[in-house]
């Protein structure tokens, strides 16, 4: 049997008006206002029966009549809970303070301040950088056949380039570079 084109059409019709939604269409632009719900809900709040008063506490005062207000939270009733929470507050910090303390390198700035092929070069720039910034750490690496010497471990780039406008004055080929500093050696450079 072959359908026509009446009766395929006459079929996604149908399958249209299945999927339409059977709510009457409402007007939008006149919805109600979500921010002006309004409903009393003290008969649902929970009350707390008053602790036995001694002769040296004051009455507690009534509670509030206006419905907005929140009661006051409850507090711990025995202080053995309390530091039972403190107790494993300090275990937490002592955990991430330890975990800290593994973290030797962290992403920061160094100056590069020779690239090349030549070994002699490279150790002279690195003695005039010990002679004028005693407090900057060098680094040599080798790749054959190239030699890289950066100084300094510079967490922020404010103090990555207040030393890089010294640098550059005395090696003008300096460049202020990315790379992976050590953070207790930063720490020490002021």
């Amino acid at each position: 049997m072959r359908f026509t084109d009446g009766w395929i059409y006459f079929f996604i019709s149908l399958l249209i008006a299945g999927c339409a939604s059977s709510r009457p269409a409402t007007n939008r632009t006149t919805s109600s206002d979500y921010n002006a719900y309004n409903d009393d809900l003290s008969a649902t709040r929970p009350s707390y029966a008053p602790a036995t008063a001694s002769p040296t506490t004051r009455p507690a005062a009534p509670p509030p009549t206006n419905p907005t207000t929140r009661p006051e939270t409850r507090r711990p009733s025995k202080p053995m809970e309390a530091m039972h929470v403190n107790r494993q507050l300090d275990l937490v910090l002592d955990t991430i303070a330890a975990t800290n303390r593994s973290v030797r390198y962290a992403p920061g700035f160094r100056i590069q301040v020779y690239v090349g092929n030549q070994r002699q070069q490279a150790e002279s720039a690195k003695l005039l950088i010990y002679q004028n910034f005693p407090e900057l750490s060098a680094y040599l690496t080798y790749n054959q056949p190239t030699y890289r010497l950066k100084v300094g471990d510079f967490m922020r780039r404010l103090d990555a380039e207040r030393y890089y406008s010294s640098i550059r004055q005395l090696i003008p080929s300096a460049q202020l570079q990315s790379d992976k500093v050590e953070i207790r050696r930063s720490l020490l450079i002021k």
